[in-house]
């Protein structure tokens, strides 16, 4: 079993605690709180329904007080069930835990849907008085969100009745969609022996130094894909369709308007972001045909983009992973570095790749006053040290924004990457120095950052893309395997263009990305922060002190006021085109740069 064979790197007792929360699954605190929580919304319904318009601004505040209280709780019991199944998706009494939470959430939403409906309906005069008033500062933004989003607002009962068959509906998919890619294994034969995989795993083996290996592994982890592509076919019909559904019944202009709307971003701007990442795809060309001469390869296959270097050693074992990051934190700011030094301590952490645990990694963090829980799956890559420092960018940005009430505490998604990229780039910038006399390193180093940005920006870009076709064909028909294939492979050859040999099996990746089931285009959030942090790591460089004071406050702003407002703490304007076009430009830097260092040890 995958178990007996994986390799030993350290992290294989780093399990995270998750007792502040709750014991065990079967706390009898958890069913206690379910049926306070649902009982104190009742009581709120009882006491503000058909009246919240008329409410002066000091019970408007109580009123908020008072949801804050039961939404935090639910929060965390939702957060303690998501991770106890997250990292054992086969676990029943996970399952069966999360399944109770989703339908008391359901009831505490359905019983409480009725303020914001009405809350929308707050007169201009009303709302100017609000503006002024102290009590309320903490919360204007969210009344001025509410009152924008009223003219998407179902009535009162077909909110509830949505909210009641979403548990049925796209929650079931997703359920799905998880449970079935965590319960892949897959057979592989590496060194004549057959060993078994998980998909974590498998994928990990893209970085192999082998490239039959290389190949091997991919074609062997898309054939479980398309093995399945009755059941993945029809979950994402089925998701898509829904959100086409919800588009019409709430009168947005286009399918990824929702998302925009959701995070308070213009429509242009995010066509903005696109078409400036599209454009630079000939970088992405540039790249790979140089890589592909590092490699010393006739043809670079898709299975290649991401094969390590001669010559390259690209294990580190946990702890040496812990104290490059943490390292790199504390060249930053003292600060930095204790809050993420804090997640080690408090065993906030659950590190080791096995079975049945959900694959990649994420951050997640309920209620300002908890910190935050990451799950990795650590195989001792750089990747690997470079996710540990994305995700602990989560958690510190988690940690500054802890100052806010719950409503406010998490930042929109494309903000919500900012720290944490940010950190990526701290990361390298780290190791470049202390590798300064290896030129072989930092050619390895930069080449992987490049892949890190290109994966970062340019595949979620290209999955952007690949959504907004499928959204906009789904209106008219469901869409067949084929299709899905045909829009994907599409996106794949306007991204690499000639500088890859492309695998047919690589046309089914679509059906492997979870973020397009669980929040459809929720990608365009890492391209969105990654140029903001080129653009902001670029300002770092020329500020240095000056500019961290500032980046705090950024962080700490959480999901308190527009973005364009929290952005400008920082002297930058999203709306303009050269602001996004200065990310391309580092790009295309670092290139310039890599080229010169190749050139100079003779591997032209």
């Amino acid at each position: 079993m995958a178990e007996k064979n994986k390799i030993l790197n350290g992290s294989e007792n780093v399990l995270w605690d998750l007792s502040e929360l709750f014991s065990s699954h079967d706390d009898p605190l958890i069913p206690q709180h379910l049926e306070k929580c649902k009982n104190v919304s009742k009581l709120f319904q009882d006491k503000y329904k058909n009246r919240v318009v008329d409410l002066i601004d000091s019970e408007l505040e109580m009123a908020y007080r008072e949801m804050i209280n039961f939404f935090s709780k639910m929060v965390q019991i939702s957060q303690f069930a998501n991770l106890l199944l997250s990292s054992k998706t086969s676990d029943n009494n996970a399952k069966q835990l999360v399944s109770r939470v989703e339908e008391a959430f359901s009831e505490v939403s359905n019983n409480t849907v009725f303020f914001d409906l009405e809350l929308a309906k707050l007169s201009d005069e009303k709302f100017e008085l609000f503006q002024v008033s102290s009590s309320l500062q903490d919360h204007l933004y969210r009344i001025s969100r509410t009152r924008d989003m009223e003219k998407y607002q179902l009535s009162e009962d077909e909110e509830k009745t949505l909210n009641l068959k979403n548990i049925t509906g796209k929650s079931a998919f997703k359920r799905l969609f998880g449970e079935l890619s965590s319960s892949f294994e897959f057979e592989f034969a590496e060194n004549g022996e057959i060993k078994q995989y998980t998909g974590a795993q498998l994928r990990s083996l893209r970085y192999h130094h082998d490239k039959d290996i290389r190949a091997r592994a991919m074609k062997t982890f898309f054939a479980k894909y398309e093995e399945n592509k009755i059941v993945f076919t029809s979950i994402f019909n089925s998701i898509l369709k829904d959100y086409n559904i919800s588009k019409k019944l709430r009168s947005y202009k286009t399918p990824i308007s929702i998302r925009n709307m959701v995070n308070d971003l213009n429509d242009d701007v995010i066509s903005m972001v696109v078409d400036v990442t599209t454009a630079s795809y000939p970088l992405v060309h540039r790249y790979y045909k140089l890589k592909k001469k590092l490699l010393g390869l006739d043809t670079l296959k898709l299975a290649d983009i991401y094969a390590p270097l001669p010559e390259t050693n690209e294990k580190f074992s946990w702890n040496e992973s812990k104290e490059l990051v943490l390292d790199a934190f504390e060249s930053f700011d003292g600060e930095f570095y204790k809050y993420a030094k804090l997640m080690f301590d408090q065993n906030r952490i659950d590190a080791p790749s096995r079975k049945n645990k959900r694959g990649g990694a994420f951050c997640s963090s309920s209620t300002p006053d908890l910190n935050p829980y990451i799950l990795l799956n650590f195989n001792g890559k750089i990747r690997d040290v470079a996710t540990m420092a994305h995700e602990l960018g989560h958690a510190i940005h988690a940690m500054y924004s802890n100052k806010q009430h719950i409503l406010n505490y998490h930042p929109i998604l494309p903000l919500a990457e900012t720290a944490s990229v940010f950190s990526e780039m701290i990361l390298t910038d780290q190791l470049l120095n202390k590798y300064d006399d290896d030129n072989q390193f930092k050619i390895s180093l930069i080449s992987s950052k490049l892949e890190d940005i290109f994966s970062t920006s340019h595949r979620q870009n290209m999955f952007t893309r690949f959504e907004i076709e499928a959204h906009n064909r789904i209106e008219k028909n469901l869409l067949s395997s084929e299709d899905f294939c045909e829009i994907y492979q599409n996106e794949l050859e306007n991204m690499f263009g000639d500088s890859v040999e492309y695998q047919p099996e690589y046309r089914w990746e679509w059906s492997a990305i979870p973020h397009m089931i669980n929040v459809p285009f929720y990608v365009y959030s890492y391209n969105f922060a990654n140029l903001i942090v080129m653009a902001l790591y670029h300002q770092f460089l020329e500020e240095k002190d000056i500019f961290i004071p500032k980046f705090k406050q950024f962080l700490s702003m959480g999901g308190s006021a527009k973005p364009t407002t929290i952005i400008g703490i920082m002297g930058q304007d999203i709306n303009k085109r050269e602001f996004w076009q200065k990310g391309v430009i580092y790009i295309e830097s670092l290139i310039d740069k890599l080229e010169i260092m190749v050139n100079n040890t003779g591997n032209e």
